[in-house]
């Protein structure tokens, strides 16, 4: 993904990668946002798994979305 990309461009294109799994946004301060759609289990918050995550760019965004996602796996139902 290209860092250039319009905001609403970049954020679709962050929640599409992730099958909506993920909402994305950029806040009034500057920074990218991430939150999972579905609330964290007990077993992926013992895992240390985060219901948001935040990144200065959306490549960084997506990096996070996927350490995240590193921890349970993507498809861990909740």
């Amino acid at each position: 993904m290209n860092d250039n990309t319009s905001e609403p461009a970049a954020a679709e294109q962050i929640e599409a990668a992730f099958d909506r799994r993920w909402g994305a946004w950029r806040s009034d301060t500057g920074h990218w946002w991430a939150t999972r759609v579905r609330p964290l289990t007990a077993e992926q918050i013992a895992a240390g798994c985060v219901q948001y995550v935040r990144a200065s760019t959306p490549g960084e965004l997506m990096q996070a979305i996927r350490d995240e996602e590193r921890l349970t796996g993507p498809e861990h139902p909740a």
